[in-house]
């Protein structure tokens, strides 16, 4: 099963099924299809178990892995761990400020289809961070002249000063 195809609700069992994806070659087309710069380090497991409501659907799973991205202090390469809960539920009652094609429901033919892709892929979304760091301490590059800091001391005096603030620099606080 592709992990784009969307399945029919009727076929899904009162108690639930539960699906296992791990197929890195539809992760590398979405992060090409949505512009995500990231690469695989470890393959994404993502496992979904979704259970049929009176009027929705309750959606569990946990998404794990690793991927690749550069670090947003030092612009070097560095991994993310990804280890995200899915806990939802989607209502069958469509919210009106929803844009079109934004949940993984839909009403098609007289009956509700899921889409296990779009589901998984809102939630790896959700689970990248802001910022990624190549590590917890990452020092970032120096503003006046763009050097790692990380892997040692750039030529700049210590105390770099921004002119537009030297107004500031003898102001003197009384308490």
């Amino acid at each position: 099963m592709l992990l784009s195809d969307w399945l029919p609700l009727s076929e899904i069992p009162d108690q639930g099924v539960k699906y296992f994806f791990q197929d890195d070659s539809r992760w590398i087309l979405l992060w090409e299809k949505f512009g995500l710069d990231c690469g695989m380090e470890k393959s994404l497991v993502s496992n979904l178990e979704v259970l049929p409501q009176p009027d929705g659907v309750y959606f569990r799973g946990r998404i794990q892995g690793q991927v690749a991205m550069t670090c947003s202090r030092c612009l070097e390469p560095g991994t993310v761990d990804i280890d995200y809960n899915i806990d939802v539920y989607e209502s069958f009652e469509a919210d009106p400020e929803d844009p079109p094609g934004y949940s993984p429901l839909k009403f098609e033919d007289g009956q509700w289809w899921f889409s296990p892709e779009q589901l998984a892929w809102e939630h790896f979304v959700l689970a990248l961070p802001d910022k990624p760091l190549c590590s917890g301490d990452c020092k970032g590059i120096c503003p006046a002249c763009g050097e790692n800091i990380n892997t040692g001391l750039c030529a700049c005096p210590e105390e770099s000063f921004d002119p537009r603030l030297a107004v500031f620099r003898n102001l003197k606080i009384n308490r």
